[in-house]
C-alpha cells in the first residue's frame, strides 16, 4: 500500500487535534453556530502557524486559503468573518481551552523522569485590559525543559498570583521522576509540598522574601563568598600568590569542618566570557531556622556566583538555590542553568518569533486564548524539522505553502 496523499496526512492531522478538542465546549447560543466550531479553532490555528498575528489577519489567511480548508473541513457554511474569529475566541472558556491544550500535549510529551520542568511567569504586555481593567495579562507556564515542551499554563492576576497558581498547576500533571526548579517569587513550602507529593524533586531560587531561611543560607556560605570576595580584590589589584588562592579555595571547601561540593563551569560567545562557580552543602534540619520546618525533604543548598566579562568589564552576581536533591555542586548548577531554557526556548520565541507582546488584544479571554494558540502554533514549528530554518522563517513558507503547512500539522504524529 502507498503512502497516504498529502490530502490524507492532512485530514489524519486535523482529526488527531480534534480528538483533543472534541470536549472543548461551544460557548455560542444555538442560533449564532453558524460555523462549527472546531472549524473555528483549525482556521484560527492554521491562521497563526502561517504568521497571523490579529483576528484581522486570521480572517484573511482563513478566506485566501478556503479551497485547502475544503480539502480537509466541512466547509459548507464558508469562511467567519474577522469578528466572529473574534467572538468565539472572546467567548472560549480560556480553562476548558487550556484543558484541552494540556491533553493534547501530553500526547506529545515523553516521559519526564530526570527531565527539569521549569516553571515561570511571563506577561503578555499587549494584552491589557479595557479602559475599566488595564491590568497586563500574566501566564504562568510550566516547561519542559529538554523536549522544549510547553506541558501547562494558566492565567494569574500578575507575578503575585504566580504562588497560589503553581501548586494547583502541578497537580495536572504526571511530573514523577523530573526536577522542577522555580524562580524566587514562588519559592514556598506549598510549592514545594505540591512538587514531593506529585513525584518530583525541586530546586528553588532563594531570596530576601523568604526572611529567615534566606539569611540562615547565607550565613552558612558566608566565609566562602568572604574569600572569594577577597580573592576578587587580589585580582583586581596585584595578584596573591598561587600558594594564597590554594590557601584560600582549601580553607572555604573545609567550611563547618566537613568537604563542600564545589563545580566551575565557563564559556565564550557572543563577545563576553562567563564563569560559573557553585558550592554546595547539606542543609541540617536541626540548624534550620523554625520558619523552615514545614518545607519537605529540604536538604542541600547552593551558592552560584556568575561572573560576565563582556567589554573589557566583569560583573559579577551571587545567587543562592535550596533543594531536595543532594548537595552535589555541578548537578545543581547545571539544573540551575537548565531552568533558563524557559526564558530562551519559549519566552523569547513567543515575542520575538510569535510577536506576543506587540499584540494588541483589549480582552483578555480573548487575549489568554489567542496566546493558546500561539503556544500551539510555536510546539508545532518546533516539532516540524525538514525545514533547517527559524521559527518566523518556517511561519512565512507555511504561509505560503500548504504542503509546508501540512507538514507542520502532521508534526504532532510521528506515524502519520
Amino acid at each position: 500500500m502507498g503512502s497516504p496523499s498529502q490530502g490524507q496526512q492532512g485530514k489524519l492531522a486535523i482529526e488527531l487535534i480534534r480528538e483533543h478538542f472534541r470536549t472543548l465546549e461551544d460557548p455560542r447560543v444555538e442560533r449564532t453556530k453558524v460555523h462549527p466550531l472546531f472549524n473555528v479553532l483549525m482556521m484560527a490555528l492554521c491562521a497563526v502557524i502561517g504568521g497571523a498575528d490579529n483576528w484581522e489577519t486570521v480572517h484573511e489567511f482563513a478566506k485566501a486559503r478556503a479551497a485547502w480548508f475544503a480539502t480537509l473541513l466541512d466547509m459548507s457554511t464558508g469562511v467567519p468573518c474577522k469578528d466572529t474569529f473574534r467572538r468565539v475566541f472572546c467567548a472560549l472558556c480560556p480553562s476548558e481551552f487550556e484543558a484541552c491544550f494540556r491533553g493534547w500535549v501530553q500526547a506529545l510529551a515523553r516521559q519526564l523522569s530526570g527531565e527539569v520542568v521549569a516553571v515561570d511567569g511571563k506577561s503578555v504586555r499587549g494584552a491589557q485590559g479595557t479602559a475599566l481593567d488595564d491590568t497586563v495579562l500574566h501566564l504562568v507556564h510550566v516547561w519542559a525543559s529538554e523536549q522544549q515542551l510547553l506541558l501547562a499554563q494558566t492565567a494569574v492576576q500578575g507575578a503575585p498570583g504566580e504562588v497560589g497558581a503553581i501548586p494547583e498547576l502541578l497537580k495536572l500533571l504526571d511530573l514523577r521522576g523530573a526536577v522542577v526548579t522555580v524562580d524566587a517569587n514562588g519559592c514556598t513550602a506549598k510549592v514545594a509540598q505540591a512538587v514531593v507529593e506529585a513525584g518530583a524533586d525541586y530546586v528553588m531560587a532563594l531570596k530576601g522574601n523568604r526572611g529567615p531561611l534566606h539569611e540562615h543560607v547565607q550565613e552558612l556560605f558566608a566565609q566562602v563568598r568572604a574569600q572569594q570576595e577577597q580573592k576578587a580584590q587580589k585580582h583586581a589589584g596585584e595578584h596573591g600568590t598561587h600558594q594564597e588562592h590554594a590557601a584560600a579555595q582549601q580553607s572555604a571547601e573545609k567550611q563547618r569542618g566537613e568537604q563542600l561540593s564545589h563545580s566551575r563551569s565557563e564559556d565564550t560567545g557572543h563577545g563576553r566570557h562567563e564563569v560559573r562557580t557553585a558550592w554546595a552543602l547539606e542543609l541540617k534540619l536541626e540548624e534550620l531556622p523554625q520558619s523552615a520546618s514545614t518545607w519537605p525533604k529540604l536538604t542541600s543548598a547552593l551558592m552560584l556566583l556568575r561572573e560576565r566579562s563582556e567589554a573589557g568589564k566583569t560583573t559579577r552576581e551571587w545567587h543562592y538555590y535550596i533543594s531536595s536533591l543532594p548537595p552535589q555542586a555541578e548537578e545543581l548548577a547545571r539544573i540551575v542553568r537548565a531552568h533558563w531554557s524557559v526564558e530562551n526556548g519559549l519566552h523569547w520565541s513567543l515575542d520575538v518569533c510569535m510577536n506576543e507582546d506587540a499584540r494588541p488584544i483589549r480582552d483578555h479571554n480573548g487575549a489568554q486564548n489567542f496566546a493558546l494558540l500561539s503556544r500551539m502554533a510555536l510546539t508545532l514549528l518546533r516539532r516540524e524539522t525538514t525545514c533547517k530554518k527559524g521559527v518566523p522563517t518556517k511561519r512565512k513558507r507555511a504561509g505560503w505553502d500548504t504542503g509546508y503547512l501540512t507538514c507542520v500539522l502532521k508534526s504532532a504524529a510521528s506515524d502519520i
